[in-house]
């Protein structure tokens, strides 16, 4: 039987405004299943109540809000089952379709990481139970300083990870779910993040070892690890490359090709903050993999991304400036989210614009990951607040490229609609290879038709060079079709899957192909 439970946390009785609203989506759209939301007494209550003393004294032990949660949801959907979901989202329909009787319902992120956001299956779930047993692992052992490795995303990271629990977990990717619901990032209570403030207390109560404890997160930033396994983050993605690179010795796969970051100076304040760091080892759309400097700006809750300009030209290809590894201080390149309409991200290629993502990207990764290294002992403040930064830069630009490619969808009049565009589940993708399922409507009036496409491109993906098409009832509207696929790539249902050029990349190269034939 599916979860029929809707569960929710708040750490006070008495809710804000903008949260009230946003639990109030998960009521109306949800009208046959039961609504309870939890306050941090009734949490402790349950808790005592199925887990007994030493389990209610963990979560007492429990400074931040934001961990209490994370113990408390765990906690209830592994012992009654249901649905939890953080109160910062909003519900757009009715979430059933995306539960089931056996499986636990996660959500994989547009960064490649598992949420602990969301959370569905039916009660005593061995995965949710392995997760369980990390957390409280953890908090016993209290390892660390940082809610997310303690009782956040880390633990179910590492169990999707482990693929011990693979046939009985289904990972659904973000895109997917926002017909069902969205994430809402501007809330008041996101002003003070969890990340902030374990940066200047102890996660657990009572802790008389609070300086120690700061120290000791402050230094396993500025000399990481790298070989510890506990360190990956909910961003370990492997490299997304979107070229092959002369500086890759021959024989060498363009997946072993790891992004190198080391923080070269910079500073935290209030007002203004910078972070200067040099970067190589990314493989771009130019097919180069240079080392250059980069800077990333925060002036209150705004951040910008700041090139070094090689060129009198402002405004000049992004790739020019990242092959030239020019680092003069005068000249520069601005690229920020505010003001998008006239900004310096529209001005850049589209190509640029990919690449700039994938450079933000891969940033935000080598740092979650804390695989860095520090020139002179430089100090720039909490590496957790900074990804927070490049994050919002990432979600950003990633929103304008998406807004992009469905005005060009729109634009297009064509008679086919393609829907359900995804990697087939059971089908590896061969390199320079991209193979896409799907269901395609034309006139609005037949029954949907499925199909499957595939797509050849030469070796850097700048072009396709040839197409597959399995329905031979299709194959008179090949082009339109093809066109379709194209509109459609940004939506496509990845199953999982890291494909080794971005599906960008794809749309691309598509586009190229459908304009030259």
């Amino acid at each position: 039987m599916k979860p029929n439970t809707i569960v929710q946390f708040w750490n006070t009785p008495n809710l804000p405004e903008d949260i009230s609203k946003l639990v109030a989506t998960w009521k109306a759209q949800n009208p046959s299943m039961e609504h309870k939301l939890f306050s941090y007494d009734s949490a402790l209550q349950f808790i005592a109540e199925h887990y007994g003393s030493e389990i209610k004294n963990l979560f007492e032990s429990a400074a931040l809000p934001a961990m209490q949660s994370d113990i408390f949801r765990v906690a209830y959907c592994l012992k009654m089952g249901g649905f939890y979901i953080d109160c910062g989202t909003r519900c757009n329909a009715p979430i059933q379709p995306l539960l089931s009787d056996d499986l636990l319902f996660l959500v994989r992120k547009w960064h490649g990481g598992i949420w602990n956001g969301a959370i569905g299956c039916n009660a005593g779930h061995p995965a949710l139970e392995w997760i369980w047993d990390r957390i409280i692992q953890n908090l016993k052992a209290r390892n660390s300083n940082d809610v997310w490795k303690l009782t956040g995303p880390l633990s179910f990271n590492q169990m999707v990870e482990s693929k011990q629990f693979e046939d009985i977990v289904n990972v659904v990717e973000q895109p997917a779910t926002k017909q069902y619901f969205d994430i809402v990032n501007e809330l008041e209570h996101k002003k003070k993040h969890w990340s902030k403030v374990q940066e200047k207390q102890s996660v657990f109560k009572g802790n008389s070892e609070l300086n120690a404890d700061v120290d000791e997160n402050k230094q396993q930033l500025t000399t990481p690890d790298v070989n510890n396994v506990e360190s990956v983050t909910e961003n370990n993605v492997p490299l997304t490359p979107a070229d092959i690179s002369s500086n890759v010795p021959s024989g060498q796969r363009i997946s072993e090709v790891e992004c190198e970051v080391e923080i070269a100076g910079g500073f935290e304040r209030d007002d203004v903050s910078r972070l200067i760091v040099n970067v190589r080892n990314i493989v771009l759309s130019a097919g180069v993999v240079e080392s250059f400097p980069l800077i990333i700006n925060k002036r209150g809750n705004r951040a910008e991304v700041e090139f070094y300009e090689p060129k009198p030209n402002r405004h000049f290809p992004l790739s020019q400036f990242i092959s030239s590894g020019n680092n003069g201080v005068t000249d520069y390149m601005l690229v920020m989210p505010e003001q998008m309409g006239s900004n310096t991200f529209y001005k850049l290629s589209s190509n640029d614009q990919a690449d700039l993502i994938t450079i933000l990207t891969q940033l935000h990764i080598v740092f979650s990951k804390q695989q860095f290294s520090v020139k002179d002992n430089a100090n720039v403040g909490s590496i957790s607040n900074w990804c927070s930064s490049i994050e919002r830069l990432i979600l950003t630009f990633t929103e304008e490229k998406t807004k992009e490619t469905e005005s060009s969808a729109e634009k297009q009049e064509s008679n086919i609609v393609v829907k359900n565009l995804a990697l087939p589940e059971n089908k590896e993708q061969e390199e320079n290879v991209l193979l896409l399922c799907g269901n395609v409507v034309m006139d609005s009036k037949l029954q949907p038709q499925p199909f499957t496409i595939k797509l050849h491109a030469d070796n850097k993906v700048s072009a396709v060079t040839s197409v597959e098409l399995d329905n031979a009832e299709l194959l008179p509207n090949k082009t339109q079709l093809l066109n379709a696929v194209a509109s459609s790539l940004h939506k496509t249902n990845r199953n999982g899957k890291v494909l080794p050029y971005s599906l960008e990349r794809w749309y691309y190269a598509v586009q190229k192909f459908s304009k030259e034939n």
